[in-house]
């Protein structure tokens, strides 16, 4: 080999990348022919272009780089023209973080990185990436820093590949030696004679000068906590008998008290030139992230916990309790949503609240959610919720986040409260408000109608004007429209004395015929003004029933009147009487008005005015059913109507208990 081609020898085992060199003509770049290159260059190229890692050298002061075929895959489309170009122009997305080091190198500085992330345009498309390398300076003969030197392996398949990972720390881990705060080892297999690093000596706190001379391995072993040892030496063991990769965790107790972990990883290495073994490697020092795993492992278990009781708490309660991750998913419920909703459980993976939310007031809850997850603010609406029973109930959905101690929402918690009584009874008091203020408006104006003619008349009788048939007409006037006033309150009164329990019957067995008699005769003026029809059906002797007479009469009388005041001029009534073994019905007919379906199951309420006519000709208060009501419900009895709708007439049909004494009478 002549003196040309040993100069050249760097690049021969260097593979495609040193055979690219060699046929490159390096004439025109700042370093010059292959051949006239620093010898400290060409023997770091020689041991860069056979080392199977990743690895670039850089040079001078432009910072020309020169990677091994190793780190051609890391280049991506950028590895045709990198050779011998500034390392700026290569990396330029990173120079501007990774410039400054570089600098420092060339001061004379190492640096070790681990899991560097950044974006990478290697392949044309941001890309990002994360990397395991270390920077070490890299001297010529007179011990001056001429270059740069990184091994370097990227680690971004660890994030789905853990196996590939590991392996490719391995490696990284024992091509560095020198770099961050691992400490090295070194053990001659023949005589146990152990060399480490002053990182390692520190570790094990060993005198720094002791360790570099050599000394026992079992100097080191003994250090290690007791509960450790045994698997420590048995793994060193099986990885010299067997060649095995050696990788271990284990503690090292300190003079402080505490103990220091350390993972220790490491091979077989057998010399090229004599053919030595070693078993050498890395140990570093992992103490805090076992102490994050330990605190992991104690925040897990607490929260494990702290779940567990949050389940037995939540299933104790009388109210629906859910939750949802911080992108607002359902992943808790618990029983009561099945009790409630009469849905099988458990909660499957598939399951979907949504079909159980009324049709109506699922958007306006969705809107609500939207709102909530986008501001953080807390959450609270009411809608319907399917019932066991099939109706839906109203609820009250209210959750509110919690937060990590970065800020964002990574839980909510929520629960639903049946209020559908609540919500029904403040509808039902504000209809009662309301039939109310309309009652006394109808009263205002019923008082004040007859008022206008007592007026006109008293003028007209102090004017003393009037012959004598005008004088007692105008008086009749006065006293039809005082009599009409006196009914009106008579009726107030009644209803009163109902409702506040002030009514005492005087009952008495009243037979039935005379209470019928009694009312037609009360209400015939009305019928015949009217020119209605008015028939009576009983078939066969009637029975006698326990109770108030004169209250008993009211009730006919009350539901005649309505009949005649609500069935057009010309109208048919009927009233019927049917008799059952312990109760007897009275039903009164007519064709009038009707009542409409959405009125009809309120028309014995107190303040219920249903508008059976288009106006209010016909007078009255409308309370006279709801005091219809609660004199049969006095007497033991019910009442209920009947109507197909307006214009179609209705029914009234009041039930009572036939008295236990007597014999029936006849019609």
């Amino acid at each position: 080999m002549t003196d040309h081609d040993q100069l050249l020898a760097f690049t021969l085992n260097g593979g495609a990348t040193g055979a690219r060199m060699r046929a490159r003509d390096w004439s025109g770049h700042p370093l010059g022919p292959l051949h006239g290159w620093p010898s400290a260059l060409r023997t770091t190229l020689g041991i860069v272009l056979g080392s199977s890692f990743p690895t670039f050298v850089t040079w001078g002061e432009a910072n020309y780089l020169f990677h091994n075929d190793a780190y051609l895959p890391m280049l991506g489309k950028r590895a045709d023209g990198t050779l011998g170009q500034p390392y700026e122009e290569v990396w330029s997305e990173v120079w501007s973080d990774l410039g400054p080091y570089v600098a420092r190198v060339m001061a004379g500085e190492s640096f070790f990185f681990e899991n560097y992330a950044t974006t990478l345009y290697r392949n044309g498309a941001p890309e990002q990436t994360w990397f395991t390398f270390s920077f070490s300076p890299v001297r010529d003969e007179a011990g001056i820093v001429r270059g740069l030197m990184c091994t370097v392996i990227e680690v971004t398949d660890r994030l789905l590949a853990l196996a590939r990972h590991k392996e490719a720390e391995e490696r990284l881990a024992l091509s560095l030696e020198a770099s961050g705060n691992i400490g090295t080892w070194s053990v001659d297999v023949e005589t146990g004679t152990t060399h480490v690093d002053e990182r390692f000596a520190r570790l094990f706190q060993v005198d720094a000068a002791l360790a570099r001379a050599g000394t026992a391995l079992v100097r080191f072993t003994d250090m290690i906590h007791a509960d450790d040892r045994p698997g420590v030496l048995a793994a060193i063991d099986e990885a010299i008998a067997n060649g095995t990769l050696y990788d271990i965790e284990y503690r090292i107790p300190q003079r402080s008290g505490l103990d220091v972990w350390v993972n220790a990883r490491g091979k077989l290495f057998a010399s090229p030139q004599t053919g030595k073994v070693s078993f050498a490697g890395i140990a570093i020092d992992v103490t805090d992230r076992k102490v994050a795993e330990q605190r992991r492992i104690d925040s897990e278990r607490k929260a494990a916990d702290s779940e567990t009781r949050f389940r037995l708490m939540a299933d104790d309660i009388p109210q629906i309790v859910w939750a949802a991750n911080g992108a607002g998913v359902n992943d808790y419920i618990n029983t009561r949503w099945f009790e409630y909703t009469g849905e099988p459980p458990p909660r499957r993976p598939d399951w979907d609240w949504r079909p159980q939310i009324h049709p109506d007031d699922l958007p306006l809850l969705e809107d609500a959610w939207r709102v909530s997850l986008a501001t953080g603010r807390r959450f609270e609406i009411e809608h319907r919720l399917r019932h066991h029973s099939g109706q839906f109930r109203w609820v009250l959905n209210r959750a509110v986040p919690s937060t990590d101690a970065v800020g964002p929402e990574t839980r909510w918690l929520g629960t639903l409260t049946d209020i559908h009584d609540k919500k029904s009874g403040e509808e039902e008091l504000r209809t009662q408000s309301r039939r109310k203020d309309e009652f006394l408006a109808m009263l205002a104006h019923e008082l004040r109608n007859p008022l206008a003619p007592i007026s006109t008349a008293a003028h007209m009788l102090a004017l003393g004007r009037l012959d004598p048939p005008s004088a007692q007409k105008t008086s009749e006037v006065i006293v039809r429209q005082v009599r009409h006033m006196t009914s009106l309150v008579d009726d107030l009164l009644d209803v009163s004395r109902v409702t506040r329990g002030l009514i005492e019957l005087e009952l008495e067995t009243v037979d039935l015929p005379s209470v019928l008699a009694s009312a037609i005769e009360q209400v015939r003026p009305l019928v015949d003004a009217r020119g209605h029809a008015l028939a009576v059906e009983a078939h066969g002797p009637l029975p006698r029933v326990h109770g108030d007479r004169v209250r008993l009469v009211q009730i006919v009388t009350n539901l005649l009147n309505n009949a005649a005041k609500y069935t057009p001029p010309g109208g048919r009534i009927a009233v019927s009487v049917a008799v059952a073994a312990d109760s007897v019905a009275i039903a009164v007919r007519d064709n009038g008005v009707g009542i409409a379906a959405d009125v009809l199951p309120h028309v014995f309420e107190l303040f219920t005015q249903a508008e059976r006519t288009p106006d209010r000709s016909q007078g009255g208060l409308g309370i006279g059913l709801a005091l219809v009501q609660s004199l049969v419900q006095l007497h033991g009895g019910t009442v209920s109507a009947r109507s197909a709708g307006l214009g179609q007439g209705c029914t009234f049909t009041v039930t009572l208990p036939v008295a236990g004494a007597g014999a029936p009478a006849g019609m």
